[in-house]
């Protein structure tokens, strides 16, 4: 099954923050896959989301080497990407995220409030590139590399 017959199903997906990496900076390998997939929300098939913590992990790179285009283009996209919303991290799913990381000992925390968010939506689907977080079970983990 190929990206997109795995996300034909699907209503809506949360974008953890490598995903969207990979898009922007047009990774070789991994970018085509969220190329289609970015083409996917376009036509309006498929709704995305991802939250402000997004925001807070892709920034440090490019600010660092004081990469401005870099830094607009993540921001234009975060914030006014056509059918991608942008979430506050809210008090229900700062909890949330302290009750994933308790139930999953490996589990990060800013993995466990991206997750959260993505439930708090009812999110079909988290698409990322860390297989590790294929052993949750409150989100179907969509990583990229099992698409290569």
């Amino acid at each position: 099954m190929n990206l997109l017959e795995e996300l034909s199903g699907c209503n809506s997906v949360f974008f953890d923050t490598a995903p969207i990496i990979y898009y922007i900076e047009a990774h070789e390998e991994y970018a085509p896959l969220m190329k289609e997939v970015i083409n996917y929300l376009k036509v309006g098939d498929l709704t995305a989301f991802t939250s402000v913590i997004t925001i807070t992990e892709v920034l440090p790179k490019p600010v660092s080497k004081n990469q401005t285009q870099l830094i607009d283009k993540f921001l234009k996209f975060l914030r006014k990407g056509k059918n991608v919303t942008l979430l506050e991290i809210s008090p229900d799913i700062a909890e949330s995220a302290g009750r994933l990381r308790g139930k999953y000992d490996s589990l990060k925390t800013m993995d466990a409030i991206q997750i959260s968010a993505a439930t708090s939506v009812g999110a079909d689907a988290f698409i990322t590139n860390d297989v590790k977080l294929k052993q949750v079970s409150e989100v179907k983990a969509i990583v990229l590399k099992d698409y290569i």
